[in-house]
């Protein structure tokens, strides 16, 4: 069962883009948005559409962005959003963004592999 991941800069997101010469190496960033109702060790937790900490991209070279939310549980929901665990991932720009953290003590159990939300 996948960790819930939390908001406000707590969990670690592992990135395709990062800080070569045009963000080409891999990076780890940040969790930014979160819920300010549902709490996990007392940090917001993560849903759909919430963006991740803003950080260099490589489209077109090196511009910021703050990638969404997208993949995530399609059975457990936060303010009608689904909730986000280790694993689930922001996307932009075709560049997938891996949540690689989360809550050591509270988990999902909703499986993964069912589509993600448009």
């Amino acid at each position: 069962m996948p960790e819930v991941a939390r908001g406000n800069q707590t969990d670690t997101v592992a990135s395709e883009d990062g800080s070569g010469i045009c963000c080409a190496e891999p990076d780890t960033h940040a969790t930014n948005q979160c819920s300010e109702t549902v709490f996990v060790n007392n940090i917001g937790v993560v849903r759909q559409t919430d963006i991740m900490l803003p950080h260099p991209a490589p489209v077109p070279c090196c511009t910021t962005h703050s990638p969404p939310m997208v993949e995530c549980s399609t059975l457990v929901f936060v303010e009608q959003k689904g909730l986000a665990r280790k694993g689930d991932i922001y996307i932009l720009d075709g560049i997938n963004h891996v949540v690689s953290s989360g809550s050591a003590d509270t988990f999902d159990g909703s499986p993964r592999g069912i589509p993600s939300f448009p």
